[in-house]
């Protein structure tokens, strides 16, 4: 289960890459396009739909690499016990979280899907395309708060915990 909850958030992180990477790709299809007066429909909507499914995608795989910004001030200075009870409140929290916000994304793109909404653009792009890789990755992020909170609980240390803090290092570093 751990290998293929890893892939699952690898794999969200090589997508949100990917989108990174078509958002250059339409970029340079632009600059190289005016050089010939050629024009690149619906090019600015695409690369907002690419940003922010990259966006999502991308949460899952850096909530598991601890890249989220976090406030560890005051996590630095509870002891361990303490710090394990918070980890667990703000797990929960984000489980609960993540959960509603998946739902409510989900009746979003079935909306979407029902009304046939389109973009406005030159290109009518289904909204629910964009709206589906927004829903996939609060989903996967959803997903990897059960994983951790459930790992957390196991008695082990959070993936996303560093307690190198480089403004305010602890007293015992």
């Amino acid at each position: 289960m751990r290998t293929a909850l890893d892939l699952l958030y690898k794999l969200c992180g090589y997508l949100a890459a990917i989108c990174l990477a078509g958002i250059g790709a339409l970029i340079m299809a632009q600059i190289i396009g005016r050089f010939f007066g050629l024009l690149v429909p619906s090019a600015n909507e695409i690369a907002g739909f690419l940003m922010a499914a990259s966006s999502f995608l991308a949460l899952a795989y850096s909530f598991r690499a601890g890249t989220h910004i976090r406030v560890n001030l005051f996590l630095l200075r509870l002891s361990p016990a303490s710090r394990r009870y918070v980890d667990i409140l703000c797990l929960v929290a984000g489980t609960v979280l993540m959960g509603y916000f998946a739902w409510y994304t989900w009746v979003l793109v079935q909306d979407s899907i029902r009304y046939k909404e389109v973009s406005d653009g030159l290109v009518p792009v289904p909204l629910a395309i964009p709206q589906a890789a927004m829903f996939a990755g609060i989903l996967v992020l959803a997903i990897a708060f059960v994983d951790e909170l459930v790992s957390v609980l196991r008695g082990n240390k959070p993936s996303y915990d560093d307690e190198a803090d480089l403004v305010l290092p602890s007293e015992g570093h």
